[in-house]
């Protein structure tokens, strides 16, 4: 799964709940991940706690500093994909992953692709991807253009966001369209 598009699109929170109603549901071990992640705060850990609070989930889920364990055994994972292609025993410990959703695809290089495309390989196991295009040689982006069988691609942009009137950045989109109109069309659409 494939959600690319501008600023404001509301694809990272909808992916985040997404993947805590399947926690909640059934037990999965899920993999949120990065090209880069030196520690927690670069992960969507703070997103994913946000979300249980905002949509009532605590009582499903234990937050700790390092995952979210769900009480009906679930169990979701923070680790930057560089240093997984980089140590083998991070691959290795990949065994049995249900979903596993990249932040930020847009930053994944080509060699953390090839190394995590054929580690999530449990039978109906999922990829979920999350971007905001930067260039189109990005290899995510490729697999936009030119995506896999079984992909589910979909663009979303700050107009296909239902809450989007409600956040601060109405004002930001509204003084780049203004300011800066090729920029805009690059952030927001």
């Amino acid at each position: 799964k494939i959600a690319y598009g501008g600023r404001g699109s509301g694809k990272s929170w909808a992916f985040a709940n997404m993947l805590l109603m399947r926690a909640a549901y059934k037990p999965m071990r899920i993999l949120c991940s990065r090209e880069l992640q030196n520690s927690i705060r670069d992960s969507v850990h703070t997103l994913l706690k946000d979300q249980i609070q905002n949509v009532g989930m605590q009582a499903h889920f234990v937050i700790t500093d390092k995952e979210i364990r769900g009480r009906n055994g679930s169990l979701i994972l923070f680790k930057g994909l560089r240093g997984m292609r980089n140590d083998a025993s991070e691959i290795k410990s990949l065994e049995g992953i249900d979903i596993c959703w990249i932040e930020e695809a847009q930053m994944i290089s080509g060699a953390s692709l090839e190394t995590l495309l054929p580690t999530i390989r449990k039978p109906n196991a999922e990829i979920w991807l999350t971007m905001n295009p930067q260039m189109t040689h990005d290899p995510v982006y490729q697999m936009v253009l030119d995506p896999p069988d079984n992909a589910l691609v979909r663009k979303v942009n700050w107009n296909d966001n239902p809450w989007f009137h409600e956040t601060s950045l109405v004002a930001e989109k509204d003084y780049k369209r203004r300011v800066d109109p090729e920029g805009y069309r690059h952030i927001w659409e």
